[in-house]
């Protein structure tokens, strides 16, 4: 990643507080064009709180956050109609067929792609002369993220969206998410407790539990670098691994290195696949 690359969503030092709940605590991250950030985290660590800030839905207590350099708190018009958002419980055209719903939505986009509202049309088996209100809830979340992607945004940002699509409509749709963000230079924030689906596209992963980013970094980085240790409690850990989470005589560490394998307190090094990551730092 090059670092002269201006941010497309950037959170610098966001707390928000509901009441004595603190539900995301001094949380920094940024995101550039081409990455496809993977949100994971228990139900109430903090994930559709944070995109709801990023939206401006709702509002921070501490700290700022931008979107192609604006903030967030006074986000001109024209950045807004780059920002694509599909919430975990979509929405309305309710009276609307799908293709007048479409239309309607299309006018307000003057960089909508047709060819790609077509092409997922015809993958998600969408009936353009549907009614809205009848369509299923897996296809109520199809039209949502045609409604969301067809205008090519520099910021996407899906909450849960795939959760309701059978499994070859998710798969074809989060091979598509990458490039798409390849393709165009976007950014996407997505979360999904689907762990496979993760691992398959993210580029990066944002760990959240308790409000706290835990850990933030390269797909590739976390296969690598984040590993589960048996110890011998009697011998300190050597320096340099940050410690997730800690039972007994297991651990789970991120920064290892193989030259760190003939530490003494050391017994056994396991790598763990992104669900049982979840797993462990929840022990």
């Amino acid at each position: 990643m090059e670092m002269n690359v201006e941010p497309i969503l950037a959170f610098t030092n966001v707390t928000k507080q509901f009441g004595d709940t603190r539900a995301i605590d001094d949380l920094s991250i940024e995101l550039v064009p081409g990455m496809v950030v993977g949100l994971l985290g228990q139900n109430g660590a903090g994930k559709s709180t944070l995109m709801r800030c990023a939206l401006g839905i709702l509002q921070t207590d501490a700290g700022s956050i931008q979107i192609l350099g604006e903030s967030v708190a006074n986000i001109a018009s024209s950045t807004k109609a780059q920002i694509g958002y599909v919430p975990q419980q979509p929405f309305g055209y309710e009276g609307f067929t799908v293709d007048k719903a479409l239309a309607l939505h299309r006018s307000f986009y003057p960089d909508w792609d047709n060819a790609l509202e077509q092409e997922w049309l015809q993958r998600f088996a969408l009936d353009t002369k549907q009614h809205v209100q009848r369509l299923s809830v897996g296809q109520r979340q199809s039209l949502a993220l045609i409604m969301a992607m067809a205008y090519r945004p520099k910021l996407l940002i899906l909450d849960e969206p795939v959760a309701s699509l059978d499994p070859i409509a998710r798969r074809q749709f989060m091979a598509d998410l990458f490039d798409l963000a390849l393709e165009s230079g976007s950014a996407v924030l997505f979360s999904s407790h689907i762990t496979s689906d993760l691992e398959r596209v993210a580029s990066h992963l944002a760990l959240i539990r308790a409000g706290k980013l835990v850990l933030f970094k390269e797909m590739d980085s976390v296969r690598e670098q984040v590993k589960l240790l048996k110890v011998d409690t009697s011998h300190p850990l050597p320096d340099g691994l940050n410690v997730l989470n800690r039972c007994g005589d297991q651990v789970l560490v991120d920064n290892y290195q193989a030259a760190l394998h003939d530490n003494d307190a050391m017994l056994e090094v396991k790598s763990v696949s992104l669900e049982q990551l979840f797993m462990e730092l929840h022990r």
